[in-house]
């Protein structure tokens, strides 16, 4: 009779290093996205910190407004557009939000015509977002508000 008793430690020692390569392998998978999503949200974070984009001037007839919007900053990053967010402060907490795509150019500005559907809008707020990798849209945190 043989003894075994060697062959099965060695079995043994097999199995536990590669539980230990797949529990590793599962780890760093997980850590892996995690770094890249941080990641990619600390680049929208980064083009945000330099846009500012706000309303300069604007007429309502209607409920339907001209806004002439101005980009400030030194980002020439293309934004991927602005909300606008328009309130009605005489019908209660009336609000529209109007999604207006496209790039406004650093230190230049932008002539918006929108049916904002209220009856008579007061003020407007500003913000840009981009677009992440997966084209999903990243609000900026800043928020600027013009009333008229």
């Amino acid at each position: 009779m043989k003894n075994r008793k060697g062959l099965s430690a060695v079995v043994i020692a097999l199995i536990l290093i590669l539980l230990a390569l797949a529990a590793i392998s599962i780890v760093w998978v997980v850590v892996n996205n995690i770094i890249k999503s941080g990641t990619k949200n600390a680049d929208i974070t980064a083009k945000c910190l330099n846009v500012n984009v706000e309303a300069t001037a604007s007429t309502c007839a209607a409920g339907v407004c001209d806004i002439i919007i101005m980009r400030t900053g030194t980002e020439d990053d293309a934004i991927a557009g602005v909300k606008l967010v328009f309130r009605d402060s005489t019908a209660g907490t009336s609000s529209a939000v109007i999604d207006e795509a496209g790039n406004i150019e650093a230190l230049a500005g932008k002539s918006v015509n929108v049916d904002t559907g209220l009856t008579a809008p007061d003020s407007v707020e500003v913000t840009a977002y981009f677009e992440d990798a997966s084209g999903n849209k990243q609000l900026c945190g800043l928020t600027t508000t013009f009333e008229f």
